[in-house]
C-alpha cells in the first residue's frame, strides 16, 4: 500500500540590524600624460588612506576594488560630411577603494574624512549581515519554518482524523542578499557641508521549506 502523505510549505522571517557595512569610494583625475595623471592620483590616494585610517579603521579593512588608466579623446569633424576625427587630450586614472567593516558608527566619519582628503567619487554605501550572523539566523529560521510547516499539516489533518507520523522529504530555500543602500553624493560638492548622515535599514532574513509528511489515522 502506498504511503499516505501531505505536502505543506512553511515560512519564517526576521528583521535585524546590519552588522557589516561596505563603502566604495575613490579618486578620479585627468592629466596630459598617463604618468602625470598617475602621480596626481597616487598623491591623493595616499592622503585618503591616511585620512580614513585616522577614523579608527584597520588597514586590513581597506582594499582596492578597481584601478583603471585610459586615454581621453576629443571627437570632432573637420567639415560637413567629413570623417569624424579624434584627438588625444590626456589620460584619466581611476582608483577605487572598498572599506568593509563592522564599525557601523564610523561610516559618516569615514565618508567625511575621505572627501576632505580628495575623494571625488562615492559609488555606494551598502549594509549587510556578516556571514556568521546570516548563517546563525538562517539556521534559526529553518527550524522555525519546519515547525510552521508541521503546525499547518497538523491543523489540516485534525478535522480528517489523521496525524503526522513521519517525514518523507524536505526542501529548504533561503533568501537573496539584501539590496545595497546608496549614499547621497551631494556631500562632495559642498566644501563647508554639514557632517554626512547615513542611515542603516534592517536586514530581512527569510526561509521557506516544503515538507512532505507521512500521515496515519489517529
Amino acid at each position: 500500500m502506498k504511503d499516505r502523505i501531505i505536502t505543506v510549505s512553511g515560512d519564517a522571517a526576521t528583521s535585524v540590524p546590519p552588522d557589516l557595512v561596505n563603502v566604495r569610494f575613490g579618486v578620479e583625475v585627468q592629466g596630459k600624460t598617463a604618468a602625470e595623471a598617475l602621480t596626481t592620483n597616487s598623491e591623493f590616494m595616499a592622503q585618503v588612506v591616511e585620512a580614513v585610517l585616522k577614523t579608527g579603521l584597520d588597514r586590513s579593512e581597506l582594499s582596492t576594488s578597481q584601478f583603471n588608466i585610459y586615454p581621453v579623446y576629443e571627437h570632432h569633424r573637420e567639415d560637413r560630411g567629413g570623417m569624424a576625427r579624434q584627438t588625444l587630450v590626456g589620460y584619466r586614472v581611476q582608483n577605487m577603494l572598498s572599506v568593509e567593516t563592522g564599525k557601523l558608527d564610523l561610516v559618516a566619519n569615514i565618508i567625511d574624512h575621505a572627501v576632505d582628503a580628495g575623494v571625488n567619487r562615492i559609488d555606494q554605501v551598502s549594509f549587510s549581515l556578516s556571514p556568521e550572523v546570516r548563517e546563525r539566523l538562517q539556521d534559526e529560521m529553518i527550524e522555525a519554518a519546519v515547525q510552521d510547516a508541521r503546525e499547518k499539516a497538523e491543523r489540516a489533518l485534525a478535522p480528517l482524523g489523521y496525524v503526522v507520523t513521519g517525514v518523507r522529504q524536505m526542501n529548504v530555500s533561503g533568501s537573496a542578499p539584501p539590496m545595497p543602500m546608496y549614499a547621497d553624493a551631494r556631500r562632495m560638492e559642498m566644501a563647508s557641508a554639514a557632517p554626512t548622515q547615513v542611515f542603516a535599514s534592517e536586514q530581512d532574513v527569510r526561509t521557506s521549506v516544503n515538507v512532505t509528511f507521512l500521515i496515519g489515522e489517529q
